[in-house]
């Protein structure tokens, strides 16, 4: 007996259960697949492989754990959730979902490097990421999120990267220069806090009657 192969188009239902293996009658068996790994099932009901991974950025905190978690909002946006301790910082298009992207005018060569922002308006503490820097400086910061250890004044401040032994600074790309300080965000508006609802009044005392019968 030799063997019948049947040509099968369309893959719309995805990967079957297990239960699903033998079960030829279900209209489901003829459009799916027992396997599928590392595909995609496209809406037209063909399939494709899955694209590869690229190397974005570092995490922003490597000393402490952290969870990539896939989130597809609609068929053409997804997104890929960082979720470290005390943050949550969304990864799509290749690269990080940030701030606007301000022009960095110099940076120093120092133990802790000085940055030149017209009004960066950072505080101590921010993370400030890098990209864009050419030569040395930028093989050594770019990618990565720099805590600011310093605020000098409105256009300068220090981060904690130790640039004293690079090449010094030879430009960067891409980015605005602001002509006056960032407008704060407002403030969250918090709803008043609701007080929980009295308990209901019990009654322990005397006697009555209800419905044909007498309750103490």
């Amino acid at each position: 007996m030799t063997g019948v192969r049947v040509a099968q188009a369309n893959f719309c239902r995805g990967e079957l259960g297990p239960q699903l293996h033998g079960r030829f009658d279900v209209d489901a068996w003829g459009t799916a697949l027992r396997r599928a790994r590392n595909v995609i099932v496209l809406k037209y009901g063909g399939v494709t492989k899955r694209p590869g991974t690229e190397l974005v950025a570092e995490v922003l905190d490597p000393s402490q754990p952290v969870r990539l978690v896939p989130f597809q909002f609609s068929l053409d946006q997804t997104y890929a959730l960082e979720m470290g301790q005390g943050y949550l910082s969304p990864c799509a298009m290749g690269g990080r979902i940030l701030e606007n992207e301000l022009a960095i005018s110099a940076i120093s060569n120092a133990v802790e490097a000085e940055v030149a922002v017209a009004w960066h308006g950072f505080a101590v503490g921010d993370l400030f990421y890098v990209t864009g820097c050419e030569g040395a400086m930028g093989a050594l910061l770019n990618g990565r999120a720099w805590p600011v250890t310093a605020v000098i004044d409105d256009g300068h401040f220090r981060i904690a990267a130790d640039t004293s032994a690079v090449a010094p600074f030879s430009g960067c790309s891409g980015g605005i220069t602001r002509s006056a300080p960032p407008v704060p965000p407002p403030a969250p508006v918090v709803p008043p806090v609701t007080p929980p609802p009295d308990p209901p009044a019990i009654y322990f005392g005397g006697a009555g009657q209800f419905g044909g019968r007498v309750w103490y």
